[in-house]
């Protein structure tokens, strides 16, 4: 079989918030959205760092790659692993 082809790609700006009432730390990331035709995980989100790094909260990784099965899927894992940092989505 063939590599399924990308029947959807977009790219956007990502933008999350440190949780903390006295925290101004935001992260800035460059996303590509695509989705393919057929497989297990169709849905994928590139992330690319964009922004100036946090002061005092902790920094996520630079690059990250999420795969997810639906585009709602894509959008718990993209909460998850911020939360996992301590952000939120702006």
């Amino acid at each position: 079989m063939g590599k399924p082809t990308v029947i959807y790609e977009e790219n956007s700006i990502l933008n999350a918030k440190f949780y903390h009432p006295k925290s101004d730390d935001f992260l800035v990331y460059k996303a590509k959205i695509s989705i393919k035709e057929s497989g297990k995980t169709p849905v994928q989100m590139d992330l690319e760092f964009a922004g100036i790094p946090p002061f005092a909260a902790p920094m996520p990784p630079k690059e990250h790659v999420i795969k997810a099965e639906s585009v709602i899927d894509l959008a718990v894992k993209i909460r998850k692993w911020l939360k996992k940092y301590g952000y939120e989505l702006l």
